[in-house]
C-alpha cells in the first residue's frame, strides 16, 4: 500500500566517518542505514506498548566523511513527498 523499501537500520549515539569505525560496524551489525535519533522513538513506543515504524529519507551514505556527498534538500524533499502520499493514503 505505502510503496516502501524495507531496510536493516542501526541507531548510533556517533557518527561514523572513518573506514575503520566504518568496517566495524558493517561486519558487526550489517546496515543499510544508521540513524541517531530512532532509539528514543522507539524506546517509547515498546514501553507504552505503541505499534511503530519509522519513515526516513536517506541524505548521505556511511562512507569516509565528505559533506559535498550529502544532499540534504532531496532528502527532505522525497522524505515530504512520502509524508504527504501516506497522509492522503489514509
Amino acid at each position: 500500500i505505502l510503496n516502501l523499501t524495507g531496510v536493516n537500520a542501526i541507531t548510533v549515539n556517533t557518527v561514523h566517518g572513518n573506514t575503520n569505525s566504518i568496517a566495524k560496524t558493517v561486519l558487526r551489525w550489517n546496515p543499510h542505514v544508521e540513524s541517531m535519533e530512532g532509539a528514543a522513538f522507539f524506546y517509547c513506543c515498546m514501553i507504552e506498548k505503541i505499534p511503530c515504524a519509522q519513515v526516513r529519507a536517506v541524505s548521505n551514505f556511511i562512507e569516509k566523511r565528505n559533506r559535498e556527498n550529502w544532499n540534504m534538500a532531496l532528502a527532505i524533499k522525497n522524505l515530504n513527498e512520502k509524508a504527504i502520499e501516506i497522509i492522503t493514503d489514509f
